[in-house]
């Protein structure tokens, strides 16, 4: 079995090799005749270790927005405790984290493609910022200190991960989708442990304390990872290069519209259950070491989701995938949250969610090879618009949340639907993966070469 790859001729140039490796492949803006058969090969050797620093990149970036529900919780008891002015921007300074680490893309992709050679510089520039925004959010008085601290300096940490998922495209073919599902898996491992090590600092050494030794954690461990990560082509001299223009065409083709569309519905309540089942489980009389054991579950329960997941996408029709993930996901929220009054139900409610709702990422990757085709210059903007697009939804889920807990229309109803505001909230997030499951699969595309298979 092979997958069909773009020929060398145009392959989109990239690099942070050194200059002394750089100029014994390429010279003069052009790639020597034979250079190309001597790059290293995909989904073998140094291909594995590349996957492991992306991996720990993501245990580290995403495992904090990913246990945001523990911080959230502590904040609105009490780090500002009820009655606090304000505390409506906690929310608000939750979403916009997650969301602009997504949003943050299309900004920081284009700059990085732009200076190539300075790649590495500009990934420490962005880890330092962020590891700035954790630092600073241990002295925050006032809640919207959080959302300058967390919600704007901790996401310039995308420029700092984003090489990790771009160049996993030059890195694997054949293994695309597990290999995605391995890279995002480190999410749901950095989410597992993140709440544990968040608590555990909060109950011995509060707040303070905490968020100063996740911020020197931090920066040790994303120096380390980022040693590993390279790109796998290599580009010819900055003084001479040329940026292609983009082949457009993909915009005349129904799956580019179908998946954004399957991307932004999902977002929309994707974000919900991670940031409020600890509250949740507060209100249904469950202890905080409960609530942060259910968002441990749901994260660990992502890891394995992301696997199981780029698995299936190597294996079986997108369009099966896309409907088991996301209806898969809504359902649950619908007849598992939905009627969750015990600690029971709930852990069987985030194992489900966190492997089929979260875990639908790792088929991004499969869903950029059908809209490029064999373009090898469209992946990385793709992956950049998909994550502005998920970074759009998760951000409205802050006020959008606020204005559904807000209501009080199902009140009184059986199960979880009737804990204080919560029914409304469970409504949304289930309609809206739904929704998204539908869109995702209204696509017909008979010509990709990029994802067709050859025995």
């Amino acid at each position: 079995m092979e997958i069909r790859e773009a020929s060398p001729e145009r392959l989109e140039e990239r690099t942070s090799y050194p200059p002394s490796q750089h100029k014994s492949v390429v010279k003069d803006d052009v790639a020597p005749e034979g250079a190309f058969d001597a790059l290293p090969p995909q989904d073998k050797g140094y291909a594995w270790w590349f996957l492991l620093g992306g991996a720990l990149m993501e245990v580290l970036v995403w495992g904090m927005p990913y246990s945001l529900g523990v911080l959230h919780s502590y904040w609105t008891t009490t780090l500002f405790p009820p009655g606090t002015p304000g505390t409506d921007m906690l929310a608000v300074a939750v979403a916009m984290q997650n969301g602009l680490l997504y949003c943050s893309a299309v900004v920081f992709h284009p700059i990085l493609a732009r200076y190539p050679y300075h790649r590495v510089k500009l990934q420490l520039g962005a880890l330092g910022i962020s590891v700035l925004g954790l630092v600073t959010s241990a002295f925050a008085t006032k809640p919207w200190h959080l959302v300058v601290t967390l919600g704007i300096l901790y996401p310039f940490s995308c420029m700092y991960y984003l090489p990790a998922a771009t160049f996993l495209y030059e890195w694997f073919a054949a293994k695309r989708g597990l290999a995605t599902g391995m890279l995002y898996a480190g999410s749901g491992i950095g989410g597992t442990i993140y709440p544990i090590v968040i608590h555990q600092l909060l109950v011995r050494f509060r707040y303070k304390t905490a968020m100063i030794s996740l911020g020197i954690g931090y920066a040790i461990v994303g120096i380390l990872a980022n040693t590993l990560i390279k790109p796998r082509l290599p580009i010819a001299p900055s003084e001479s290069h040329q940026r292609p223009k983009l082949d457009m065409s993909f915009l005349r083709r129904s799956p580019a519209y179908a998946f954004c569309s399957c991307i932004l519905l999902c977002s929309l309540g994707n974000f919900l259950p991670s940031v409020w089942i600890p509250s949740f489980a507060l209100d249904i009389g469950l202890s905080e070491g409960q609530s942060t054991m259910l968002v441990s579950l749901m994260n660990g329960s992502s890891a394995f989701g992301y696997l199981f997941v780029g698995w299936l996408s190597d294996r079986y029709p997108l369009h099966f995938c896309i409907t088991l993930t996301c209806l898969g996901s809504s359902l649950a929220c619908f007849f598992l949250w939905g009627f969750a009054k015990n600690i029971g139900v709930l852990c069987v409610f985030v194992m489900l969610f966190g492997s089929l709702g979260i875990g639908f990422s790792a088929m991004w990757l499969k869903l950029i090879a059908i809209i490029a085709r064999d373009d090898p210059a469209l992946p990385g903007h793709l992956f950049s618009v998909f994550s502005f697009i998920r970074g759009i939804g998760n951000i409205s889920s802050g006020p959008v949340s606020n204005a559904l807990l807000a209501s009080s229309v199902l009140v009184g109803a059986p199960g979880g639907y009737g804990v204080k505001n919560y029914g409304s909230l469970i409504l949304y997030a289930g309609c809206t993966t739904a929704a998204g499951s539908v869109a995702g699969v209204l696509w017909r595309d008979r010509k990709s070469s990029v994802n067709r298979v050859q025995a």
